[in-house]
């Protein structure tokens, strides 16, 4: 289970001062362009401690939809429903901030506001580094690293280090801007999984 929160889905004198301000400007321009950029399809890869697959995730404001492996996680907003289809079983919950932090492997788009510190790392010709650093032991992940594209400011690469040891590497194979999302698509659908159990655990 611990696996799976990681999957659904997260970035020090003068000098640190300055790169602190000048990593929270870009993570603030990236948080922009995916706030301007409407629905968001992104097809991915992940390493999850060297087990490694692909996935897809669906998102629009705080909603997403992400699908990996043989699981499928629906966010609506408020309610959460994590489909596991080996199980035939879908759990329904109300996750905390912390628990769609685990989830969602684009949150650190709002997380890096609070609880963390920000500052630059390696940075390229075609993208740039920022590192997060948990600064309150209330969170989930102990570290993000983030490659912003320099030319439009989309994440083109996550990796997630939890306080658990846990570590998940995200790599972007493909990011569509200006989807068109109906409101069910973030919502578990129950006719069309009719032999799924669902167990109500709000």
């Amino acid at each position: 289970m611990k696996k799976l929160f990681v999957i659904m889905i997260s970035l020090l004198s003068v000098m640190n001062v300055l790169a602190e301000d000048e990593a929270t400007k870009i993570l603030d321009k990236a948080a922009s362009a995916f706030k301007a950029a409407g629905g968001v399809t992104i097809s991915y890869t992940y390493n999850l401690n060297g087990d490694t697959g692909k996935g897809t995730i669906k998102m629009q404001g705080k909603k997403f939809v992400n699908t990996f492996g043989d699981h499928v996680i629906w966010f609506n907003g408020k309610t959460l429903w994590t489909l596991v289809k080996e199980n035939e079983e879908v759990n329904v919950t109300t996750p905390t901030p912390k628990e769609l932090a685990g989830i969602n492997p684009y949150s650190f788009m709002n997380m890096y506001k609070q609880g963390y510190k920000a500052s630059m790392g390696k940075s390229t010709a075609t993208y740039y580094e920022v590192i997060l650093k948990a600064t309150s032991p209330s969170t989930s992940m102990k570290s993000v690293v983030v490659h912003i594209l320099k030319k439009n400011y989309e994440p083109c690469y996550v990796k997630l280090a939890t306080v658990d040891g846990i570590e998940n590497k995200i790599t972007v194979t493909k990011y569509i801007t200006n989807q068109n999302f109906s409101a069910d698509t973030f919502a578990f659908n129950p006719k069309k999984y009719p032999n799924v159990d669902i167990v109500d655990l709000r």
